[in-house]
């Protein structure tokens, strides 16, 4: 009986910390909000980009036909990046019920964190290996307008920045990204485990 009221009074003395369900819903929300912006940001940009590529393709005589198709190319893929961030971003922006079906949406943003991974693995691979074709073909026309100095520069930053993109950037990002996502359903099941 004596060790039963010990076990006792060390109940009582430790603190029990409580999950306050206000603080972690504003919290997550607060999550969402930023994700929802910069997926926005990026949508804008990569619109942005579209209109940019779009318009000096129009506007500009090029000398080869490489050079039309690499246009083609760095457009088709700027659609459908495009494409793919505005579902993302209506995808994010009407689970608006984080409360009213807590597990529902838990496992909604499972789903769309591995299809987010896979979007920025195997998908961007792809898209790296189009740019790098585009920007391939897009040589040819520099080839008959720059002198072979500027060429060889050219194709140096190209190599360059596809192999940043690559191995820093896109490493970095999804990273990062994994674990905004990652963040967000750890606040989700530790509310879901309160109810």
């Amino acid at each position: 009986m004596k060790d039963f009221d010990e076990i006792k009074k060390l109940w009582k003395v430790q603190p029990t910390e409580p999950i306050h369900i206000e603080r972690v819903c504003k919290k997550i929300a607060q999550q969402k909000r930023k994700y929802e912006m910069r997926l926005l940001m990026q949508t804008v940009i990569v619109a942005l980009a579209f209109v940019t590529i779009f318009t000096i393709w129009i506007t500009a005589t090029f000398v080869t036909w490489t050079s039309h198709l690499a246009m083609i190319i760095v457009i088709a893929c700027l659609i459908f990046y495009l494409r793919i961030q505005i579902n993302d971003y209506l995808r994010i922006n009407k689970s608006s019920s984080l409360l009213k079906k807590p597990k529902e949406f838990i496992q909604d943003l499972r789903d769309y964190k591995r299809s987010r991974s896979k979007l920025n693995t195997k998908t961007y691979q792809t898209y790296v290996v189009l740019i790098s074709v585009a920007l391939g073909l897009f040589a040819f026309e520099m080839y008959y307008v720059l002198p072979f100095w500027e060429l060889i520069i050219y194709v140096a930053v190209s190599i360059l920045w596809v192999v940043l993109c690559q191995f820093v950037f896109m490493k970095h990002y999804n990273n990062r990204e994994s674990q905004r996502l990652q963040e967000i359903i750890d606040n989700l099941e530790r509310v879901c485990e309160q109810f």
